[in-house]
C-alpha cells in the first residue's frame, strides 16, 4: 500500500511481521492521538507553551511507529520551540497545516487495519 504520511515499514520490522502485534499497536495509536492532538490544539491555542512542549514531545515517538517521521520532526520543532518559547506565531499558524497531516494519517491507518488480517 502507498500511503502519503504513514509508512509501516518500521512497525512491521518492529513487530516480526506480528499482525497482532501491528493490529494492536495500529489501534492503540488511533484510539489515544486523537485526544492527544486536541490537547495540543488546546495548549496551542491558550500559548500554553510548557504543556505545548510535554504534549509534542509525548506524540512525537508514536509517529515513529507509524512511520510518519516528517510529522515527528515537525512536531520536534514544535517541542523545541515551545520550550525555548521562540517562534511561537510560527507553532500557531504551522498547527493547522499539521492537524490536517494528523486527519490524513488516521484516515491511512484505518484504510490499513482494514486490509490486514490475522494469520
Amino acid at each position: 500500500m502507498n500511503f502519503t504520511e504513514a509508512n509501516m515499514d518500521y512497525l512491521m520490522d518492529l513487530s516480526g511481521g506480528d499482525r497482532s502485534i501491528i493490529r494492536e499497536m495500529v489501534q492503540l495509536f488511533l484510539t489515544q492521538t486523537p485526544g492527544h492532538l486536541e490537547l495540543l490544539a488546546g495548549y496551542i491555542e491558550n500559548r500554553d507553551w510548557e504543556n505545548t512542549r510535554s504534549m509534542a514531545h509525548h506524540i512525537k515517538p508514536t509517529l515513529s511507529y507509524m512511520g510518519a517521521e516528517d510529522m515527528r520532526k515537525i512536531l520536534q520543532g514544535i517541542e523545541s520551540m515551545a520550550a525555548e518559547r521562540r517562534d511561537t506565531d510560527q507553532i500557531v499558524s504551522g498547527f493547522g497545516p499539521l492537524r490536517q497531516r494528523f486527519e490524513v494519517l488516521f484516515t491511512e491507518l484505518k484504510t490499513y487495519l482494514d486490509s490486514i488480517t490475522d494469520a
